[in-house]
């Protein structure tokens, strides 16, 4: 009588389990840097929304010679122009991604923050859906200061939490 011995191929449960784990857990690291990496880089779609926002806004103020005709075609008298008059009517910066806004747009003139300045602005872009999750840039811009004695652009980055950061954050891990 012959004895053939039988021989199983193949992967037990507990070795497709531990695998199973093992890729589970790389993926979770996987998705979570990718939306690190997307919140960052549209942030700097947000800041360079801003950058276009106040080149547009020293443009107008500079081709209408900082003067107005009425306080209803420019903000408070101060020569610069309302957000519908240089592109932004909507109030959303035109940086999109799918056809998905990222950021909402404002600006508040004066700028209460910088004290006896009537021509003082803030540049606003606040995340709205998924980057909401990243909170709120902003610009503050005041064209009485010369690189002798201030900063003339001051930008500062909100974080959900509350948090004021001074600059626009795009290191790794921010």
């Amino acid at each position: 009588m012959m004895n053939t011995a039988t021989t199983q191929e193949g992967y037990t449960l507990k070795e497709l389990v531990i695998v199973v784990l093992i890729i589970s857990i790389l993926s979770a690291i996987a998705v979570r840097s990718f939306r690190k990496s997307t919140l960052k880089n549209n942030r700097q779609n947000g800041a360079a929304c801003l950058i276009e926002l106040q080149k547009r806004m020293e443009d107008y103020y500079t081709r209408n010679a900082g003067t107005t005709a009425s306080s209803s075609s420019t903000s408070s008298n101060t020569g610069y122009p309302l957000l519908a008059q240089i592109g932004y009517s909507s109030g959303n910066c035109p940086v999109a991604e799918g056809n998905t806004t990222l950021y909402s747009v404002a600006l508040t003139l004066p700028n209460t923050a910088v004290s006896n300045c009537a021509v003082c602005y803030l540049l606003t872009a606040t995340g709205v859906g998924g980057q909401a999750k990243d909170g709120t840039l902003l610009l503050s811009v005041d064209p009485r200061s010369t690189a002798a004695n201030a900063d003339v652009y001051h930008k500062q980055h909100i974080t959900p939490g509350g948090v004021t950061l001074e600059g626009w954050i795009f290191t790794p891990g921010q």
